[in-house]
């Protein structure tokens, strides 16, 4: 699957770098393949770089949108509730991670030199 995924992703780049219609011809001389090597490493990174934004990253963030709907609508409740059964058991209160990232958030937010004031 991982090679599938691989091949198809060099195949796009390599059609967005060499266009169906323009078909050129093998080159006769060392410099014409110097030449066209070179811009087809000129050409490479921007071809890349418009995958990614224009192929890669419109439906990565499509499937993370529909991921996290689909988690808060049907599973988040439920394994929230589970978690807070499980703490339950253990005798311990369920950890307050809401309060310790503003805890943590505070102490950030110190200057350096309060903090390694505190080291001391």
């Amino acid at each position: 699957m991982k090679k599938v995924i691989t091949l198809i992703l060099i195949m796009s780049v390599l059609i967005t770098v060499f266009p169906v219609g323009a078909r050129a011809e093998a080159p006769q001389t060392v410099e014409e393949a110097k030449t066209l090597g070179l811009d087809v490493l000129e050409r490479l990174p921007g071809a890349i770089k418009d995958v990614w934004q224009n192929q890669a990253l419109p439906i990565w963030w499509s499937m993370w949108v529909w991921t996290k709907g689909f988690w808060a609508s049907t599973l988040g409740s439920k394994v929230q509730g589970l978690w807070e059964k499980l703490w339950g058991l253990t005798g311990q209160g369920t950890p307050d991670i809401e309060g310790e990232f503003q805890k943590e958030r505070q102490e950030m937010q110190k200057d350096f030199w309060e903090r390694f004031k505190d080291l001391f």
